[in-house]
């Protein structure tokens, strides 16, 4: 990783904490200063910059929350900032367990979809009040008696409402992290993606003869109306995907196209579920509709989270983005 992939992470970080206002402007300047500030022990040091001395300047420079303290100081804070994903996290996956275990009553018509949305579609939303209170009370156990991570001590209350310890910062690595995901994701999509076209006529090849698959064959207004776009947009998918994959530059342009792609393949699955019967058995339809359910809600926070470090990102334009030369290293 490059001194300037480093600072860029941790501009991000700070910016993602700041309003939307200062956001841009002051990752912007910290950009700048911080560059500014590694080559500088670049030249005491007497030699060129590299990733470890990039991260021991922004180390002494403070954790990105304390810097955009510093830019936009806090007011009222229920949550701390850097456990608010957590709690979202929590929330979306405790919501997402309560509806797998209830939804499939609807799906075997033991309950109507009012019933189930009074008695537990609606009250697993509760879970999101328990989580706000219980880490609302952690936040504030830690602004009265912060823990300190250099010697360990930690106040008996931080174990009893799990406060975590202030986290030191490291620099991610969104570049290679998506490389990879990319590179595991398009061989496993491919086969699914050439299973879903019909489960059923695959699994008569695979099978011994005679085996009764008619579990496994899908309802004929879903296979005439939603599947076909699925199997496109699947395609789509696919295809950038190996492409992201492949070249840094592609996977950079379309970035956006993508996240198109995977918002009309979310929206388009959650019609299916909602929308009819998927496959034709009743129970196969109600596993099915539970599992792909929680796949959804799991899209669902992944899309959001890409959407808001998308909009939490530093602009830089392209005179910034050149490389200085100069006549020192």
């Amino acid at each position: 990783m490059d001194t300037q992939t480093v600072i860029e992470d941790y501009v991000n970080k700070v910016a993602a904490k700041l309003p939307r206002k200062l956001r841009n402007d002051v990752g912007l300047e910290l950009r700048t200063l911080l560059t500014e500030q590694v080559a500088s022990a670049g030249r005491d040091a007497a030699r060129v910059p590299d990733s470890e001395m990039a991260m021991d300047v922004l180390r002494r420079f403070g954790p990105p929350g304390e810097v955009a303290a510093r830019y936009s100081p806090r007011g009222f804070q229920l949550i701390e900032p850097e456990y608010s994903t957590l709690v979202v996290a929590l929330a979306v996956f405790c919501v997402a367990v309560q509806w797998a275990i209830t939804l499939p009553a609807v799906f075997s018509s033991r309950m109507t979809f009012g019933d189930w949305w009074l008695r537990w579609g609606l009250s697993a939303f509760a879970w999101a009040g328990v989580l706000v209170l219980w880490f609302g009370l952690a936040s504030w156990i830690q602004r009265r008696s912060p823990a300190d991570p250099g010697n360990g001590a930690r106040p008996w209350t931080h174990w009893i409402f799990w406060v975590p310890f202030p986290r030191e910062w490291r620099p991610g690595e969104p570049e290679a992290t998506e490389r990879r995901a990319a590179m595991g994701a398009a061989p496993l999509g491919a086969v699914l993606t050439i299973f879903f076209i019909a489960p059923a006529w695959i699994l008569g090849r695979l099978l011994p003869a005679g085996t009764d698959i008619s579990w496994a064959v899908y309802d004929d207004h879903f296979r005439g109306w939603l599947l076909p776009p699925l199997i496109a947009l699947m395609a789509m998918r696919l295809v950038l995907l190996a492409a992201a994959a492949l070249n840094k530059r592609r996977r950079a342009r379309t970035e956006t196209l993508r996240a198109g792609l995977w918002v009309c393949f979310v929206t388009v699955l959650y019609w299916a579920v909602f929308g009819g019967r998927i496959f034709a058995y009743p129970a196969t339809d109600a596993l099915f509709k539970a599992w792909l359910l929680v796949f959804l809600l799991v899209n669902t926070l992944q899309i959001f989270v890409w959407i808001r470090r998308a909009a939490t990102r530093v602009r830089v334009p392209e005179s910034f983005a050149r490389p200085r030369h100069n006549g020192g290293h």
